[in-house]
């Protein structure tokens, strides 16, 4: 008869116990991964731009109150008497030029939202796989393990 000689149970106990603990680490850390892949996805695909587009908003709005407030300054006189109105003008361009910068940032801002959404995608894949072993695999070796644990132990019980 063949003997066998397992002279160390405990270390099989030690590798059970950490196969626990790095399961459920895994799960933790795989499950935040998850949650932040969502809040960026979020944040540029609809925070962004709504940022943006609300400000396009706001620039246009004190766009046509500058070119309002020249209007004003340029027909409140007679032509012959015609204030400089320069500061008018200049608020005019900045809000001209504010107008300008919210559309590119608006538009750069939808451009990354697919970007970031596609990738964002792409590693969910990955990441939900991980989950599935977290759930399924891990355990069932966990439980297999434990099983030939206590079957080694029975054996030695018996040996002794």
């Amino acid at each position: 008869m063949n003997s066998s000689n397992v002279t160390d149970i405990e270390s099989l106990e030690d590798l059970n116990r950490a196969l626990i603990r790095f399961t459920d680490q895994l799960r933790i850390i795989a499950e935040e991964l998850k949650a932040n892949l969502h809040k960026a996805d979020d944040t540029y695909s609809h925070e962004y731009p709504s940022y943006w587009k609300r400000q396009i908003l706001k620039a246009e709005q004190r766009l046509n109150e500058a070119k309002d407030q020249l209007a004003a300054k340029r027909s409140s006189t007679r032509p012959e008497d015609a204030p400089a109105a320069t500061e008018e003008q200049m608020r005019v361009r900045k809000a001209e030029a504010r107008l300008r910068s919210c559309n590119e940032k608006f538009q750069r801002s939808r451009e990354w939202s697919l970007k970031i959404s596609r990738e964002c995608e792409q590693l969910l894949g990955p990441l939900s796989d991980v989950l599935d072993q977290c759930d399924t695999v891990l355990p069932s070796a966990a439980s297999e393990l434990r099983t030939l644990i206590s079957s080694l132990k029975a054996y030695t019980d018996r040996t002794s």
